[in-house]
């Protein structure tokens, strides 16, 4: 299996269904589509230089006949995973019993200093190679999160309980992907620049790195919502 196969069967596939799914029940209004176009926008701008320097770094590498091509050093598949894992995210969102009467939108500075713990905690993991990976996921994390909490920690928590589980599924649903890819060689991880432990046949900084993006999506849409109100 290369790439293109894994990104398919284990990403556009539960896409698709999921998007029928939704679609049947009326979940794809333009509003909730906008959002989720915004946050692949977003997360392709915001990972290409990241991914690009992690791959420059040999912390990834990718066989060269299990990928289409580059562009940079990344592979055009993994362009089309933060796309499409932005859309299954979303997707799976909106088909949340979102309520109206989320909180708007307000300014609180103070809570940004966990995401600023979690960066300067990145910054110190940097300090050995071991702990390469694991501190440039950390650092990259941190101000995403610090912008998402300070702009709407009163929306994000008040609807905790409604978007917990399905992160925590889909986190999990994609490690499990991940480990299967690795296990395939689709892609591998240098082992000199993380910390060596393992969840089964999955690297821990992997694991950390699909709890974070999936949380920035469907935190990032919970805040959508939350901006919505303030307009009304």
């Amino acid at each position: 299996m290369n790439y293109f196969e894994f990104l398919m069967a284990f990403v556009g596939v539960p896409l698709v269904i999921i998007l029928l799914i939704a679609f049947r029940k009326g979940k794809l209004t333009q509003f909730n589509i906008s959002g989720i176009l915004v946050l692949s926008l977003i997360a392709l701008v915001y990972t290409t230089p990241w991914d690009n320097y992690l791959i420059f770094r040999g912390v990834w590498t990718y066989p060269p006949d299990a990928v289409v091509g580059k562009l940079g050093y990344v592979p055009l598949e993994e362009y089309g995973f933060m796309i499409l894992q932005t859309w299954l995210a979303g997707v799976i969102f909106a088909l949340l019993p979102f309520s109206r009467e989320i909180t708007a939108l307000q300014f609180y500075p103070l809570a940004s200093l966990p995401a600023f713990f979690l960066g300067a905690l990145g910054c110190v993991l940097l300090m050995s190679k071991s702990g390469t990976y694991a501190g440039l996921i950390l650092v990259w994390a941190c101000p995403p999160l610090a912008l998402q909490w300070s702009l709407g920690l009163k929306a994000l928590i008040s609807t905790f309980k409604l978007w917990f589980v399905p992160w925590v599924l889909l986190t999990m649903y994609l490690c499990l992907a991940d480990a299967f890819a690795i296990s395939k060689g689709i892609w591998s991880l240098n082992p000199e620049t993380r910390s060596g432990w393992d969840l089964g046949n999955l690297p821990v900084e992997e694991a950390l790195f699909f709890t974070l993006t999936n949380l920035f999506v469907i935190q990032g849409l919970c805040l959508w919502h939350a901006w919505r109100k303030a307009q009304l």
